[in-house]
């Protein structure tokens, strides 16, 4: 592998890393009875996406979407019981070229300093 085909892949990855990171942001934390949580569920399901019952004192459930995306309630702390949390999934998409040019310019820079 040439060092500009490691450095594009490298700038990928990187890329796709923040996405991730960016999108997990955009989660949020609700009471598990309020009407969020309620509309975020019944949502859920009447759109296709997979519910999981509460199956113990401490289990979860919730539901995902089929765009990953979803609601998961419950658990074993006293603050896990009285909330859910809900969480989005950025759509993936490769860079632009001007996208890994600027990566590797700011690469080169670095290498330089």
């Amino acid at each position: 592998m040439t060092l500009n085909v490691k450095t594009t892949v490298t700038v990928i990855f990187a890329l796709v890393g923040i996405v991730a990171v960016t999108s997990s942001a955009m989660a949020k934390t609700i009471k598990v009875n309020s009407k969020d949580a309620k509309d975020a569920l019944s949502s859920c399901k009447a759109n296709g996406g997979v519910s999981f019952p509460k199956t113990g004192a401490n289990s979860t459930f919730g539901c995902m979407n089929s765009d990953g995306s979803g609601i998961v309630c419950g658990g074993y702390s006293d603050k896990f019981k009285k909330t859910c949390d809900t969480f989005m999934v950025a759509p993936p998409r490769l860079p632009t070229r001007d996208e890994v040019l600027n990566a590797e310019a700011a690469m080169k820079m670095e290498k330089q300093q």
